[in-house]
């Protein structure tokens, strides 16, 4: 168990035993929160005994009276109407500084996205090494490996969500897999290294394609290889 998985009895008042299931994004009817909670519940009520320990935290800010604060307040109502409101905690808006704190204490981050263009909640969490339950819709496709760095399943649907939160709260030998792995995919595909190193292939690539045209001189290729070095090397320094 993870120091701060000990700890969070005393910041958030949950034991250290709970397994938390976190969403961190906007109030908004496209994030899906709603699918999110109705699985939730679901889960609870397949966990049976299990399910004491279950924990469902909702991190976003709102205003009253806006449309983040109508949504929110709408969500809270189906919680009561589900019976869930002593399990879930509406954490509010967190600033991004303290956000790691929350990922590395879940057990899994769920993105119940309609669509997301790119996944940066996605990659937060796995950068924390938290396995993701997400939309199999946009850049989530991209962002989360099936099977590898979490789980895709289907937008808006409920029982999907449920069961594959489930997977990964009831398999601990699998999950502590996910979460090696998902810190590995971050760090090769995402950090300012790793793309520094797609780009320098992805460069060398196109300059092997064009020197091999009959248009370039073999002078040109020659200066083009040597520059290949240097090119290396501002890449690592941009990292």
């Amino acid at each position: 168990m993870s120091p701060l998985k000990q700890k969070r009895d005393r910041s958030w008042g949950f034991n250290a035993d709970d397994q938390i299931v976190l969403y961190v994004g906007r109030f908004d009817t496209r994030k899906g929160i709603e699918t999110l909670v109705r699985a939730f519940a679901q889960l609870k009520h397949h966990q049976g005994q299990r399910s004491n320990h279950l924990r469902l935290v909702i991190v976003g800010g709102s205003e009253s009276g806006q449309s983040d604060g109508i949504e929110r307040a709408r969500i809270e109502s189906i919680v009561s109407e589900l019976g869930i409101a002593g399990e879930t905690w509406f954490a509010g808006r967190v600033g991004h500084e303290h956000l790691p704190t929350y990922y590395t204490a879940a057990d899994v981050c769920v993105i119940p996205s309609h669509y997301e263009p790119f996944g940066l909640v996605a990659i937060e969490a796995m950068a924390c090494g938290t396995p993701v339950v997400a939309s199999d819709v946009g850049g989530l496709k991209f962002t989360v490996v099936p099977e590898e760095t979490g789980l895709l399943v289907p937008p808006q649907n409920e029982a999907a969500f449920a069961d594959a939160i489930d997977r990964i709260l009831t398999d601990d030998v699998w999950a502590r897999k996910l979460r090696r792995q998902a810190t590995v995919r971050v760090q090769q595909n995402f950090s300012w290294t790793g793309v520094a190193i797609q780009l320098s292939d992805l460069y060398r690539r196109l300059l092997a394609q064009s020197i091999t045209h009959p248009s370039f001189t073999l002078e040109q290729r020659a200066q083009t290889r040597e520059s290949l070095p240097a090119l290396d090397e501002k890449l690592v320094r941009a990292s």
